[in-house]
């Protein structure tokens, strides 16, 4: 079976200079990136940590997170990612990836039939949390989400014009029902 989508890593700069231009293509989610040989992306750079990150497409397809779980850290265009289980830092397409001295560019592909369902404009500022089946329980607080502008505060119960409607629909009815004959 065909994945709807891929992720296209290619090493920009290393100290290992036999890597530099290689790209891996992945078709399944984590994707565990480091020195140790059991990752899915081996980086021979010593300053690359075992296991230095994963990544993980969110099962929608909307979203792809870094964590980093190294000791030297991690960058994605320039911006620390938050070290630990439990964060997590949206890429975007094109973005690059420094983990130690070495250089990733991150890609994703997705089918033309999964792009069609991404409509309209797509407000980001929620991708800056990680999706909840990354999250662990913990003491930290977790940022809030800000609103939208633009969207509607959130109401609870019937409004007094739907009572009233409601109200005028139910005496019609008992008065059809029993004085009409």
């Amino acid at each position: 079976m065909q994945e709807d989508w891929n992720i296209t890593l290619s090493v920009l700069e290393s100290p290992d200079k036999s890597l530099i231009g290689q790209q891996k293509v992945f078709y399944s989610s984590p994707i565990s990136i480091g020195r140790a040989n059991n990752n899915d992306l081996i980086i021979t750079d010593p300053a690359v940590s075992r296991n230095h990150a994963i990544l993980r497409i969110t099962n929608d397809y909307s979203r792809v997170f870094v964590t980093d779980m190294s000791t030297h850290g991690t960058e994605v265009s320039g911006k620390i990612v938050q070290k630990g289980r439990g964060t997590g830092f949206t890429i975007e397409n094109g973005d690059t990836v420094k983990l130690g001295d070495t250089l990733l560019r991150y890609e994703l592909h997705l089918k033309l039939s999964v792009q069609s369902t991404f409509v309209g404009k797509m407000y980001r500022s929620f991708l800056e949390t990680p999706p909840s089946d990354m999250v662990e329980e913990s003491e930290e607080s977790v940022p809030e989400i800000e609103a939208l502008e633009t969207a509607e505060p959130l109401r609870k119960g019937f409004s007094p014009v739907s009572i009233g409607i409601i109200v005028v629909c139910l005496i019609l009815m008992v008065y059809l029902v029993f004085f009409t004959k």
